[in-house]
């Protein structure tokens, strides 16, 4: 580690990054009587991280988590095939709801949306198309949780960028930093517990290419263009095991969002593709509809050309699915520049789209006789109907969308335990170190490229704190 230009500075506990794991985090080691700091390499005011943009809802795999624990735990399981971590699921489904209460004895307004927006952050910023988040649920969260944070003696220092760890000194973390600019000014700052809480790696050009796709270029950035993996890097260099790093939570959005504003984070097009189809350059399906957007999202990114795929409808898809509720793409799409390609035949419709017009057709057809006998299971890829209904294609007029893939946060990072604790790859805890948020690994992911929930991942922000300060829930 480089000499510090500066004075050492001290803490109990120190937290990187602040959105709402970080910030979650450092409000409760300060509530329990730890000297702590958050460190933010924003220099705004209201810094612009993944939690500032965020829809706000809190959920475990799309369900309520007024559920109970058993049915959480059962539905992550499910959700990710086994991949997530017992002791990480199940300390997420016993303390989703725990985390809403703390957070609401914090101050922090919620409204009821139905089905499992039983949490949604107030006031919500699903409005409409584009990019909506200033005064509305995320924003006043993270004001909210920093005020609390200044009443309780803690603070969050902007302007820093953490930069290296050293785990060398028995009982003590000694964390390098840099003041904003990269002007050169470092300083080194020490204590008992670092805890990650960065977000994960989706604006790492890099590590994106490294883990996610070869042309990262071909994806939309859907997030603060803040989260760049420094953390996980910093745990990585002193020994820390990484878990799930080639998944990641997107949404499938209008290609024209790659340089139309409007078009993003919203209205992105799930809906529509699971209950349509998916098709490639070729005219060819290429994936499972019925996993849904966020599995359709990484299997979009996965392909050769990310900007290849188009979403194929009819008219009875577009004014059924299209006008579901949330910022529905019928009628937002097309009012903001969207492009949606519209014939009166599969074969004008694949000129339009600048596919093979048999191929197209024989899709097509091949997926509405699939659909009419029952043997969706059968076709190659499959199609599974046992999550989202499957619509046949066969009301004039036909609708195709060009789609690009939109990555909002990775699901995999660091691997921790049931309280946060960052873990080597022996599977040992590495003394004072933890992970939170997309900062961690473990929860989401595997070959189902299974989403559990990004925001109800500060529970390990919650459970790290309380671990740092010897307290027992």
């Amino acid at each position: 580690m480089a000499q510090p230009d500066t004075h050492t500075a001290s803490y109990d506990t120190i937290v990187i990054g602040g959105g709402i794991s970080g910030l979650v985090a450092a409000n409760r080691a300060a509530e329990l009587g730890l000297r702590t700091v958050v460190l933010e390499k924003g220099t705004a005011d209201k810094y612009l991280c993944s939690s500032r943009y965020t829809g706000g809802t809190f959920h475990v795999c799309l369900t309520d988590i007024q559920v109970g624990p058993e049915k959480l735990a059962a539905a992550i399981d499910a959700t990710t095939r086994g991949f997530a971590r017992k002791d990480v699921g199940g300390a997420v489904a016993k303390d989703s709801l725990r985390l809403v209460r703390w957070l609401q004895a914090e101050g922090i307004k919620f409204v009821n949306l139905g089905h499992y927006h039983s949490f949604v952050l107030a006031p919500p910023s699903r409005t409409g198309p584009g990019l909506d988040w200033e005064g509305r649920g995320g924003d006043v969260l993270l004001r909210t949780l920093e005020t609390n944070l200044k009443k309780r003696g803690s603070h969050i220092q902007r302007g820093t960028r953490a930069l290296a760890l050293d785990v060398s000194t028995p009982g003590i973390i000694k964390l390098e930093v840099e003041q904003a600019g990269g002007t050169g000014t470092k300083s080194t700052l020490t204590a008992k517990a670092v805890v990650i809480a960065d977000g994960g790696f989706p604006a790492n050009v890099e590590l994106v290419r490294q883990h996610i796709t070869p042309v990262p270029e071909k994806i939309l950035q859907r997030n603060a263009l803040t989260a760049t993996g420094d953390g996980l890097q910093m745990a990585m260099a002193v020994g820390a095991a990484t878990l799930g790093m080639d998944c990641f939570y997107g949404h499938l959005l209008s290609r024209d969002a790659m340089n139309n504003a409007k078009l993003w984070p919203r209205p992105y097009v799930d809906s529509l593709a699971t209950s349509g189809m998916l098709v490639d350059a070729h005219g060819r399906r290429f994936a499972d509809e019925g996993e849904g957007g966020v599995y359709l999202a990484n299997a979009v990114a996965r392909l050769a050309d990310p900007l290849s795929a188009s979403l194929v409808m009819d008219h009875a898809i577009w004014q059924g699915p299209g006008t579901s509720p949330l910022v529905p793409s019928n009628p937002h799409l097309p009012n903001a520049g969207g492009t949606l390609h519209r014939a009166n035949t599969l074969a004008e419709l694949a000129a339009l789209m600048g596919v093979p017009a048999q191929a197209l057709q024989d899709t097509v057809a091949q997926y509405n006789q699939a659909l009419e006998s029952g043997t969706l299971p059968q076709l190659s890829p499959t199609r599974r109907v046992d999550r989202y209904k499957p619509w046949p294609i066969k009301v004039a007029p036909f609708y195709a969308v060009p789609l690009c893939t939109g990555i909002t946060n990775t699901m995999g990072g660091l691997m921790v335990d049931q309280d946060g604790a960052v873990l080597d790859k022996n599977g040992a805890a590495i003394p004072g170190l933890y992970a939170a948020g997309g900062a961690s690994g473990g929860l989401e992911g595997g070959p189902s490229i299974g989403y559990v929930g990004g925001l109800i991942k500060s529970v390990l922000g919650l459970r790290a704190a309380e671990k740092i300060a010897n307290f027992s829930a």
